[in-house]
């Protein structure tokens, strides 16, 4: 047997050997393993203990098979959940065998991917954790190379996912360019493997940062959380949604979790301050950074966190500029983003933060409604501490009403 058989909760991979329960590996010992094999795959039908004596242990072996069978038998209804009892999965015929009663998905089986392909893939993943400019368009370089040499290679595909999103988070291109791919490749990645877990996640950043669909967004992250509860970049990204949603400490809780399961990501390290920044705990979201900061002190995310910059540094600036009362340095950078506009993508978002530092209002809700059109990616944080200011204006209660975001007080 060499295919993937899925019945409730679980998967035998014929070609790994290997039985997970949403993504989990199970320690199996050999002949239990050998056993359930032989069962799943014909499901409905009566394995006789002959059968099983057979092929499991061999006719020159000399042990005690009947006791052998029986625990092996208990062992796997021990791993499944199972009742002898009132069975779901394996039925007893006495002295006969025995008889797999659930429900049986076979699916295709888990390719061999290509050497080449797979170097490709690991560079691409290395430039793509780099997160600046030139790397992100070096790790689409290589996200392509290794699809041009596995076309059904579902990593690949679910990183150029990933890789778009990012550009996209970035502000480095406008959204209507690299979201529309980066679901094509998502969707791509399931279409060849339902299980992927990597590919859950990205289309759940698609569908909160792109598609504002909040609850569409929070069921992939937890599908992706089902087949892989140690995947932190799932936790991570799903924990930026409870947070846009204001949804403070399942937030936290989800951090803590990625936090354990890659504890010296700089880049979940650094989220720790976002998440503290929009639940309004201010000083600890600073105490956060510099934490992030000692895990690597260049991160540009974490720089990010700190100033509410990074390729956009400028806006921010701006925005502090303002309210610390050098209105023509604001100015200044507002004219900068504006003369930038003419020839490079320039978040409206990042130039609502500006006109806001000015206290220009009329400004900041024609630059979200802008935002709001363009399907911005940082629209999502219209409701942060920020924008927050602009609650008494109809203007701004309305924009969040579309959002379906909570207006913080």
């Amino acid at each position: 047997m060499t295919g993937i058989f899925r019945f409730a909760d679980f998967e035998l991979d014929g070609r790994s050997r290997e039985l997970r329960k949403r993504g989990r590996r199970l320690r199996v010992q050999q002949q239990p393993l050998q056993i359930l094999t032989m069962l799943v795959a014909a499901p409905g039908d009566v394995v006789t203990r002959d059968e099983l004596r057979e092929r499991v242990w061999g006719t020159s072996t000399h042990v005690d098979f009947d006791r052998g069978i029986n625990k092996a038998i208990t062992r796997l209804r021990q791993l499944l959940g199972d009742d002898q009892a009132r069975p779901r999965f394996i039925e007893t015929l006495p002295k006969r065998g025995y008889r797999f009663i659930a429900d049986v998905t076979q699916l295709a089986s888990r390719r061999q991917i290509k050497d080449d392909a797979k170097e490709a893939y690991l560079k691409a993943r290395l430039f793509w954790n780099k997160r600046t400019p030139d790397d992100l368009k070096r790790s689409i370089e290589y996200f392509h190379r290794a699809i041009e040499r596995d076309p059904d290679y579902p990593l690949a595909w679910s990183g150029l996912a990933d890789a778009h999103i990012v550009i996209g988070i970035f502000g480095l291109e406008p959204p209507g360019d690299v979201f529309p791919p980066a679901k094509a490749a998502a969707e791509r990645a399931l279409a060849l493997d339902e299980s992927l877990a990597e590919a859950h996640t990205v289309l759940g950043e698609i569908q909160k940062l792109y598609e504002w669909n909040w609850d569409a967004a929070e069921r992939s992250y937890r599908r992706a959380l089902e087949l892989d509860p140690a995947y932190s970049v799932a936790h991570h990204w799903y924990a930026q949604l409870l947070s846009i949603l204001a949804r403070h400490d399942e937030a936290h809780t989800e951090m803590e979790a990625a936090r354990r399961c890659d504890p010296l990501s700089p880049t979940i390290a650094a989220f720790f301050s976002y998440a503290a920044f929009e639940a309004g705990r201010y000083e600890a979201a600073v105490t956060a950074a510099h934490d992030a900061l000692e895990l690597d002190a260049n991160a540009p995310l974490t720089q990010y966190m700190l100033g509410r910059a990074y390729a956009k540094l400028e806006a921010t600036l701006g925005y502090v500029y303002a309210r610390a009362g050098a209105r023509p340095q604001a100015e200044e950078i507002l004219a900068s983003l504006r003369r930038r506009q003419l020839t490079h993508y320039v978040s409206p978002i990042d130039v609502a933060h500006v006109c806001l530092g000015l206290g220009d209002a009329d400004a900041v809700m024609a630059q979200l409604e802008e935002a709001y059109r363009t399907r911005a990616v940082r629209m999502v944080i219209a409701g942060d501490p920020f924008f927050s200011e602009l609650r008494s204006d109809a203007r701004y209660r309305d924009l969040m009403a579309r959002l379906r975001l909570p207006i913080r007080g």
